[in-house]
């Protein structure tokens, strides 16, 4: 199932990356509430269940960042997004938070959720530039896009039920393979 993300208000799309969190990392995600949040929507302390796999999980603190876009179609690679000569980017933006909670040893793990689509080369380059620019291991950051975000939402499809999301509500979203 499809949802209309970029017609989420943002605190809609925070709460649904919180609920996903709590089936991916364990149910001791805190989210918090509205306001100032220092670079973290979410924060997990421990060791994550499912995340990066059973075998291997991360084991530490976890930091979630929820970007949310009103637009249709847009991508993690776009210059307001992802621009590594600009600190007006979402993502320079967010460097000095993560740099200030790497160096106060709040950070072990980032996760970063956007509706948008995530390319295999922006991935490869986003996390290579997050870790080089915070002093985070690649292997310690993962980025989320939309492809990422429905496949989860299809494992754990109650997911977008406990965060008042109803299909009905959204504008119809047919994609070619449904159709064919």
């Amino acid at each position: 199932m499809k949802y209309a993300y970029e017609n989420l208000s943002e605190d809609q799309f925070e709460e649904l990356v919180v609920l996903l969190c709590r089936r991916l990392l364990g149910m001791g995600v805190q989210g918090f509430a509205k306001g100032v949040d220092g670079g973290r929507d979410a924060k997990f302390v421990g060791t994550a269940e499912l995340l990066p796999s059973r075998a291997a999980p991360w084991n530490g603190t976890v930091i979630v960042q929820a970007k949310h876009t009103n637009g249709y179609n847009r991508s993690f690679s776009e210059g307001d997004f992802y621009n590594p000569d600009s600190q007006n980017s979402v993502i320079g933006k967010e460097l000095p938070r993560i740099q200030k909670l790497r160096a106060a040893k709040q950070l072990d793990h980032y996760m970063l959720f956007a509706n948008r689509r995530l390319t295999g080369n922006a991935e490869s380059e986003i996390r290579a530039h997050l870790s080089k620019t915070c002093g985070i291991p690649e292997v310690a950051i993962m980025l989320c896009g939309l492809e990422q975000l429905e496949g989860w939402l299809k494992a754990f499809p109650e997911v977008p039920s406990q965060a008042n999301l109803d299909p009905i509500d959204s504008p119809l979203i047919v994609s070619p393979d449904e159709l064919s």
